[in-house]
């Protein structure tokens, strides 16, 4: 087990400079960043950021504040282009064409991949966006106001497959190896797309009705294969150690399904899609129903007899999104710390990563992340600190991950060095006791946790054999 599982996912966030935030670089160290992921994107896409006064029709869009707006004058295609990681220059682009270094365009994946390994995490690749110059479609039609990626070109199927592999092929080698005169990115998790089976982020609108999705798979299938076979020819040892995965699937049953597909339905070459994880989401109040979800796709693994070996990734995942992404009622009580410490502790034996959306509020207002605007820390960024005590830097041997009854968790751990340390969650309004026993022995805490007050910090409490678990709190025993 290791700190891949304290990852974070930060939408549009990226838009904004985070290595000139006040203090956030300590907040997200504390709270285990260093060896977790970063999900960033090789293209980007906004949602509440570089908004547009009006959609392309002309339809009039509410007034952005400033830190929202687009630059002054610019248009879908002014922001398409600013986005895009492969120059277009208005034709058709050939097998050739990927072979030019002039027509990658990866200032932003860089400065992405640079702000989170600055922070000390591993970047996790999202490939989520479609380069007009490879999409079927390339006359921009937004209709959203908030979702300024959403306009029938950033959000379509590629006009070739073929193409687009290569394209892609060529976009991470020189990220990963270096290019231009820039030093190589490290990375090893590359996905493809995000949320396909919505359709802001897979636009059916030039697709054949049912079988949208079919086209998806069309692209995904296609590209796997190639990156596979890159990978394999490579001479590098950066390229042979990445790692491909579908499609961050806006559900956990999307991806149960595509995992017992693929496993039924060998490719034409008769081999299977070559997968090495898929990744998916969950938004949701109640923590057991994500432990639920995630359990799912689990067990769609272990029953298929190719893909036993597959990694889940939870690539994002938090309370609803619509009820609390400005809600400072959850965020200010302890609901915020209860649900990311039970989702994680009870996820862990099935996860290899899981990215919570999102690491930090850049707006004033939002309340979903573990650092404030401000960039201190909040009561769900001392649950995170707690679970990196757990884990450590160099990881630890899952010893126990059990819900008990009367909304109890317990978290069980022991690293390298034999000190084992237990989580337990409470998420009842009454006090519990714990007693705990090592090689069958009764045994005093060396060091006793107690978090119980969303406005405050952890406490450290007197060791006692008898451990004391108050209502609604988080209390980590080490010995």
């Amino acid at each position: 087990m290791t700190r891949a599982l304290l990852g974070h996912y930060d939408l549009s966030g990226a838009l904004f400079a985070y290595d000139q935030v006040p203090g956030l670089a300590a907040t997200a160290a504390e709270a285990g960043i260093a060896g977790a992921d970063w999900r960033v994107g090789l293209g980007r896409w906004e949602a509440g950021t570089q908004l547009l006064p009006a959609l392309t029709g002309g339809a009039p869009c509410a007034v952005a504040p400033p830190a929202a707006a687009a630059p002054p004058g610019a248009s879908d295609l002014d922001l398409i282009a600013a986005r895009d990681w492969f120059r277009d220059d208005g034709e058709p682009v050939t097998l050739a064409d990927t072979a030019d270094d002039g027509r990658y365009a990866l200032a932003y994946a860089r400065s992405a991949l640079d702000a989170a390994l600055a922070f000390g995490a591993t970047p996790y690749l999202s490939v989520d966006l479609m380069p007009r110059a490879l999409a079927a479609n390339r006359t921009p039609l937004r209709a959203d106001c908030q979702w300024s990626f959403e306009n029938r070109v950033s959000n379509v199927r590629a006009a070739d497959p073929n193409v687009f592999a290569a394209a892609l092929i060529g976009a991470l080698e020189r990220l990963r190896l270096g290019s231009d005169g820039e030093p190589p990115r490290e990375f090893t998790h590359v996905e493809l797309w995000n949320e396909p089976e919505l359709p802001f982020f897979w636009d059916r609108s030039f697709e054949d009705g049912a079988g949208a999705l079919d086209r998806f798979f069309e692209l995904a299938l296609t590209t796997l294969v190639a990156l596979d076979a890159w990978r394999a020819s490579s001479p590098h040892p950066e390229i042979q150690e990445l790692r491909f995965g579908l499609a961050s699937f806006a559900q956990a049953a999307t991806a149960a399904q595509v995992i017992a597909s693929l496993d039924a339905a060998p490719l034409p070459s008769g081999a299977h899609a070559p997968l090495d994880f898929v990744s998916f989401h969950a938004y949701l109040d109640d923590p057991l129903a994500i432990v639920r979800a995630v359990e799912s796709v689990r067990a769609a693994r272990d029953a298929s007899a190719h893909y036993q070996g597959l990694e889940l990734a939870l690539a994002e995942w938090g309370p609803s999104l619509d009820a609390h992404v400005a809600d400072p009622s959850w965020a200010g009580s302890m609901q915020a710390p209860l649900h990311a410490a039970t989702v994680l502790a009870l996820s862990a034996p099935s996860l290899g990563r899981a990215h919570r959306a999102i690491l930090w509020d850049f707006y004033d207002g939002i309340t979903l992340g573990i650092a404030t605007h401000a960039g201190g820390p909040n009561a769900l960024q001392r649950a995170y600190a707690l679970l990196a005590r757990l884990i450590g830097p160099d990881g630890a041997t899952l010893l126990r991950a059990e819900a008990l009854p009367g909304d109890g968790v317990v978290f069980a751990t022991r690293d390298a060095a034999g000190k084992v340390r237990v989580l337990f969650v409470n998420r009842g309004g009454a006090a519990r006791k714990a007693k705990l026993e090592l090689d069958g022995k009764k045994r005093l805490p060396s060091a006793l946790l107690v978090f119980a007050d969303p406005n405050g910090a952890v406490v450290e409490a007197t060791p006692k054999k008898s451990i004391a678990v108050p209502p609604r709190s988080l209390v980590v025993a080490e010995y």
